[in-house]
């Protein structure tokens, strides 16, 4: 996993996983802790990503619903 993912990781307390599987030609999967979601979908926590700026943008405080800090 790249340096920036995990930093994302290591500051984001709403990320419980992220699974970097585009070495196998796949996505960034990201699946968030219960109680959070994407603002964007409803009642969704796992979301895959093309890139790490995508990632980075879309995991976001403001884009996860049940941040309270």
């Amino acid at each position: 996993m790249s340096k920036t993912l995990d930093k994302l990781l290591a500051t984001r307390p709403w990320i419980a996983f992220i699974d970097d599987e585009r070495a196998d030609g796949n996505s960034i999967i990201v699946t968030l802790y219960k109680g959070y979601k994407f603002a964007d979908e409803f009642d969704c926590g796992v979301r895959g990503f093309d890139s790490v700026k995508d990632c980075e943008r879309d995991t976001r405080k403001n884009n996860i619903e049940g941040v309270t800090a």
